[in-house]
């Protein structure tokens, strides 16, 4: 007798090539313009490049868009072997957004991220002769806010990808995530 209950491919399986392309695409975008925002001084001027700001604005997109790719292709798949979730191909993106645990999924890896940037960020405050009480409110703010805004976006388009793919009426031995 053979086991018919639908399985879930594990997390790590969901991370392929493309993932990790579009992830380096969006974190170079993102963390050339993030960039631009907090260090003109040290582009367009004589100020030194502040070298662990420059490597937390590529890193953490790219860490935050394979994170949130990944949860949101496994959300998808998932409702659809298990039979719930009733997403419609022609769900709007917000509907798409505001449903199937994306946003608390989106708050949960920003928390996750904006806490660890916060706490890298602080603890090297004192290499460069400031203290932690120095902080821009600006720079800990964004630590927070963008990883929730890139992974909600992120993980409703992955979402929506799944979805367009398999139109949930898929067996499970179908490949799920062929572009």
């Amino acid at each position: 007798m053979s086991d018919r209950t639908p399985t879930l491919p594990t997390f790590a399986s969901l991370i392929d090539k493309n993932i990790l392309t579009r992830a380096f695409i969006i974190a170079l975008v993102l963390g050339s313009v993030l960039t631009l925002v907090n260090q003109p001084n040290a582009i367009f001027d004589s100020a030194a490049v502040q070298v662990l700001p420059l490597v937390l604005v590529y890193l953490t997109p790219f860490i935050v868009v394979v994170i949130s790719q990944a949860l949101g292709s496994h959300r998808a798949i998932r409702e659809a072997r298990f039979g719930y979730g009733r997403t419609r191909r022609n769900d709007g993106f917000i509907v798409t957004a505001m449903s199937h645990g994306i946003p608390l999924r989106a708050l949960f890896v920003a928390a996750i991220v904006g806490i660890t940037n916060t706490l890298i960020t602080a603890l090297a405050t004192p290499v460069s002769g400031a203290t932690p009480t120095e902080l821009p409110t600006a720079v800990i703010a964004q630590a927070f806010i963008l990883p929730m805004l890139f992974g909600l976006i992120s993980q409703t388009v992955s979402y929506r990808r799944v979805v367009a793919t398999t139109g949930h009426d898929f067996h499970p031995s179908q490949k799920l995530l062929s572009n």
